[in-house]
């Protein structure tokens, strides 16, 4: 089967429900949390990282509202505004592992890289987009080389493993510490990355063509919203079952 032959999947009554719930609890638990400790640099991280992930869901779903169901139908200011949330929340994501539940070295030490990519990479997804010539050119083409295919290494492996690899140490560190209550949100939060990630990314948009059942599509968009779900859930667990905020931040 010639997979380039196959429609791009349309964007679903489903995927409005699914989006919208993922935006609004993501937005409740940032907000609720930082209003609980304004200062502390986990409850403003997961916040970004809660209007990105907004920003991500929200974009498409309010078009949706209006009638469009094909994503490549997408104006060209609602597709630039999700890529660069993507973009914003993969650094936020990492962000977020290097300051929860305490701040690791890393962050410590080169905080400072954090604040040169939010300031360089969504100008930098957004330029592309925005930019992008009816037909290829070479000046084009030669920028995609020098800029997209690094963001594109930077975005979807480096970073993404990275998240990964902190929380694994976060997760061996709480034990070492008398914080093993913390052990819990942590695993939540490897479990909806790793395995929502994965599966998002990798399976999702071929099974999403290659499933002809309504019903199993919509089982696999349930599955990836779930999945999704456990990371805001997995803070608010950590803030206010398991009180994470009356621990030091560093």
């Amino acid at each position: 089967m010639d997979l380039t032959t196959l429609p791009m999947p349309v964007f679903t009554s489903l995927d409005g429900v699914t989006n919208a719930i993922a935006a609004l609890c993501y937005l409740a638990i940032g907000i609720a949390a930082w209003l609980r400790a304004r200062h502390d640099s986990r409850t403003r991280v997961f916040l970004a990282f809660s209007i990105a992930n907004a920003i991500v869901s929200g974009v498409p779903t309010l078009w949706w509202l209006q009638g469009t169901t094909d994503p490549g139908q997408l104006p060209a200011t609602a597709f630039t505004a999700v890529l660069a949330g993507l973009g914003a929340g993969a650094l936020l994501l990492f962000h977020f592992t290097q300051v929860f539940p305490r701040r690791r070295p890393w962050i410590k030490r080169w905080g400072i890289l954090m604040a040169i990519a939010y300031c360089v990479v969504p100008p930098a997804i957004a330029g592309l987009i925005r930019f992008t010539p009816a037909e290829l050119s070479i000046p084009y083409a030669l920028s995609l080389l020098v800029v997209g295919l690094p963001l594109l290494i930077l975005l979807g492996i480096v970073v993404p493993i990275a998240a990964i690899v902190s929380l694994v140490r976060s997760r061996r560190e709480v034990q070492q510490q008398g914080l093993a209550h913390l052990k819990r949100p942590i695993e939540w939060i490897l479990v909806s990355q790793v395995a929502g990630g994965t599966l998002t990314v990798v399976f999702a948009p071929v099974l999403a063509v290659l499933l002809r059942s309504d019903t199993a599509q919509s089982a696999l968009t349930i599955v990836i919203c779930a999945l999704g779900l456990l990371t805001p859930l997995a803070f608010a667990a950590a803030v206010w079952k398991h009180n994470v905020l009356a621990i030091a931040a560093d």
